[in-house]
């Protein structure tokens, strides 16, 4: 990566505005690397602005500098650099915002073994989360880790481990939350506001999905389904379902866990694995991508018709998966 830092760093040299995007339906590592990046970036005299096409989630609005993003850019706001952060894809960012337009450079960091290295410097390595990168950018730049960019880092870093219980975490994912909790950051706190504070809403639908969760192929595979008449009656936020498809994941035996979510005329899915399943190989099949055991995908459609094709799909994986049988 030495090259691209390289090449980032005579741009930043010569550059007075940034972009920094997340994508849609943003999670704690796309969200805090966004906001840490941004602080790096004006730590080195550039005018940045956050955007991401959809709202922060409640839970990391704590997190310094979150009311600062925007979700919608003006038509003819033009600026020196674009960033994209934890997206495989420029579409990952949605729609409402055309980034080759906004910046003629576009610098792409991210960790999904799927990414198409969609930028002009593409800064995507293997490692836990986008915050890690962050973070060695930031050394790399000689930029002072604060606090506040600490905090947003942590919070990155542990909602991609699962608090650093997935096997993507490493020696280095540790090193790195040492250096941080030095810098300041209240280990307490973030996981209490991350992990242990839902709303009655959120506790009432996913109560309702777990109630109804269904199996297939001796309990190898597991699913659960919220519609936005679901929604509608318990009055919940696409946010409120963050973590639904890791508690399913959690049931014994369980294998392959699937997340069905009725929303604006797609199903969006949510596709977990507990040991030796390729997820992102089967999201794929149906136009998403993501990591070996977390991934996901958007499917247009009646929600039972998509549930009934994806499940067979799951199943017909898991029994060419003759390690899985």
């Amino acid at each position: 990566m030495k090259k691209e830092f390289e090449k980032l760093k005579k741009l930043l040299k010569s550059a007075k505005t940034a972009v920094v995007t997340a994508h849609v339906d943003p999670d704690g590592d796309s969200i805090g690397s966004m906001l840490a990046l941004g602080m790096v970036l004006e730590r080195l005299g550039l005018a940045v602005t956050l955007y991401c096409g959809d709202q922060v989630p409640r839970i990391y609005r704590f997190l310094p500098g979150s009311e600062r993003m925007k979700r919608e850019l003006l038509l003819q706001q033009r600026f020196d650099l674009g960033f994209v952060v934890d997206a495989s894809d420029i579409s990952r960012i949605g729609d409402k915002i055309d980034l080759r337009q906004a910046a003629p450079i576009i610098i792409n960091i991210d960790h999904h073994p799927d990414n198409t290295n969609f930028g002009d410097i593409n800064y995507v390595t293997k490692s836990s989360c986008v915050a890690e990168q962050v973070y060695d950018l930031a050394k790399y730049l000689k930029i002072k880790i604060d606090k506040r960019i600490a905090d947003c880092l942590y919070a990155a870093m542990i909602t991609d481990t699962g608090n650093f219980r997935y096997e993507n975490t490493t020696v280095k994912t540790f090193l790195i939350a040492a250096e941080l909790l030095k810098a300041g950051v209240n280990t307490h706190e973030i996981t209490t506001r991350i992990y242990d504070t839902k709303s009655v809403p959120s506790v009432r639908v996913c109560a309702r999905a777990l109630a109804e969760v269904k199996f297939a192929m001796g309990h190898k595979v597991a699913w659960a389904v919220v519609t936005d008449q679901m929604m509608q009656e318990n009055g919940a936020k696409a946010e409120d379902l963050i973590g639904l498809v890791d508690n399913i994941r959690s049931i014994e035996g369980v294998e392959v866990a699937v997340f069905f979510r009725q929303e604006k005329g797609k199903v969006k899915i949510n596709f977990r694995s507990k040991e030796k399943a390729n997820v992102c190989e089967i999201a794929k099949r149906f136009g998403g991508g993501g990591h070996v055991k977390a991934a996901g995908a958007a499917v247009e459609g009646e929600v039972g018709q998509v549930v009934e094709r994806v499940i067979a799909e799951v199943s017909k994986f898991i029994k060419a998966s003759s390690y899985l049988v």
